[in-house]
């Protein structure tokens, strides 16, 4: 989902995932302006007509002197976000009015529904209507299928699905049956875009309808932290059920697969059914741009909810970032070392004695094997310039936290003694040692000249 708007000379575009997303999953918008030909602007994100955390802009060249901007949000879906709204602003010198681009989420949502199974009988015909509830899904396209003992029966056209006050959909659909099928298994099948088929279970003469692994009339709810945090600190997930028919439920919270977490569960009774509510304290470290966890939810021995939680999306690692400098034939090297760090997005600037230099084109940062990112970056220095102790840095901005800068002093008469030993040739070394040479022979003519005229003096 691209949205792309052009005012005068500038654009701007917003783009969100490129498939639906189910709810409790976070998922990033990319927001792209320009072109400009100064610095001087802000990047704004609203969810709704609130601010929304997001990466720091990260500029990026397009000819000489003139780039476009970019900056990334990640939003935390919820059924809620039917009626929410994402909204890109850039302010910029050069604008008479801001850059504005805004996406409906419900573009990129998807709401699981629940199912459930009623059963009436018609005495008087013999037979027996069963009932498949699907509730509260988004959007309103979707496929159903009944099966009897998991042979598919042909299924009649679905009737129009009605809209609920939320925003969701609803739909029923009803099978009628001879009432002679008794110990027969009826199923419910759904199935909703690229997600696991959802279905439920109901044996005519039986009391209840019995549930297969896998989601179903549970109404199953996981969430997690919206900002990103800094290794050394525990973020909190979430997970909430309900219209449990009993209370015998487990849920299990594995951290790359160990189980060392702080979990507190809580099941209570709700009429003639059991909400359970589980939570867990996740501490984040510097290598887990790879971790996950895992929330597993068992009830009666059947897994009804399955799902794992990749950690990068809550960590954030900053860059140690120093200087260094080498010298070659042409002069001075100093390259800026902005190591490991997550997510990618960092903005680099040169500073001489406090003042922001010319911006290099800024290469793509290199991945790592633990998942973090190195980024390296060089520029050569003009040694002609005679000024003592000069002051070179490299500032770093990441994820819209305080800027981290490393220093160097670049004395004059350092790299100008290295470059005068640096244009030394191997031909200029012989010359010396021959002229060494031609020195000391002379030096020994004297020497015997001068003992055969002592000699014949003393005579």
């Amino acid at each position: 989902h691209i949205f792309f708007f052009v005012v005068g000379n500038s654009f701007i575009s917003l783009k969100g995932p490129e498939q639906r997303t189910a709810t409790s999953n976070s998922v990033p918008f990319n927001c792209t302006a320009g072109p400009f030909s100064s610095q001087n602007l802000s990047v704004n994100w609203l969810k709704d007509n609130n601010e929304l955390p997001a990466s720091a802009p990260q500029r990026l060249p397009i000819s000489k002197d003139v780039y476009s901007v970019t900056s990334k949000a990640w939003v935390a879906l919820a059924k809620q976000d039917i009626f929410s709204q994402i909204t890109c602003e850039v302010t910029h010198a050069e604008l008479d009015e801001p850059l504005k681009m805004t996406i409906n989420i419900s573009q990129v949502l998807l709401v699981i529904p629940t199912l459930k199974i009623t059963m009436v009988r018609d005495h008087a015909h013999q037979r027996v209507n069963l009932t498949c509830h699907v509730n509260h899904f988004y959007p309103q396209n979707l496929q159903l299928t009944w099966t009897k003992n998991n042979n598919k029966i042909l299924t009649p056209e679905l009737p129009q699905a009605t809209r609920n006050a939320d925003g969701t959909y609803s739909l029923k659909h009803t099978l009628q049956e001879d009432d002679k099928s008794d110990e027969s298994t009826f199923s419910c099948w759904v199935f909703q875009y690229d997600q696991v088929p959802l279905w439920v279970n109901i044996t005519l003469g039986a009391q209840a309808s019995h549930k297969n692994k896998g989601r179903k009339d549970y109404s199953n709810h996981l969430e997690g932290p919206l900002h990103r945090f800094s290794a050394g600190t525990s973020i909190q997930l979430k997970y909430a059920c309900s219209e449990l028919p009993t209370r015998q439920v487990t849920v299990t919270w594995l951290k790359n697969n160990h189980s060392s977490l702080q979990t507190q569960t809580n099941v209570f009774s709700s009429g003639n059914t059991y909400n359970v509510t589980s939570s867990v304290l996740v501490p984040l470290e510097s290598d887990d741009i790879l971790s996950s966890v895992l929330c597993r939810v068992e009830h009666k021995l059947s897994v009804i909810f399955l799902k794992v939680i990749n950690l990068d999306q809550y960590l954030r690692v900053p860059p140690t970032v120093r200087v260094s400098q080498s010298s070659t034939v042409s002069g001075v090297v100093v390259t800026c070392h902005v190591e490991r760090f997550y997510p990618q997005d960092v903005y680099l600037t040169w500073l001489e004695d406090c003042h922001v230099l010319r911006r290099l084109e800024q290469p793509t940062p290199k991945r790592n094997k633990d998942g973090s990112y190195t980024l390296e970056i060089s520029k050569p220095i003009n040694t002609s310039v005679q000024r003592p102790d000069r002051v070179l840095t490299c500032k770093v901005e990441h994820e819209a936290q305080p800027p981290i800068q490393a220093s160097i002093i670049l004395s004059t008469a350092s790299y100008t003694t290295s470059k005068a030993i640096g244009i030394l040739s191997s031909e200029k070394y012989i010359h010396i040692f021959v002229a060494s040479l031609l020195c000391l022979k002379g030096l020994l003519v004297l020497i015997v000249l001068s003992i055969y005229m002592y000699r014949r003096w003393n005579r």
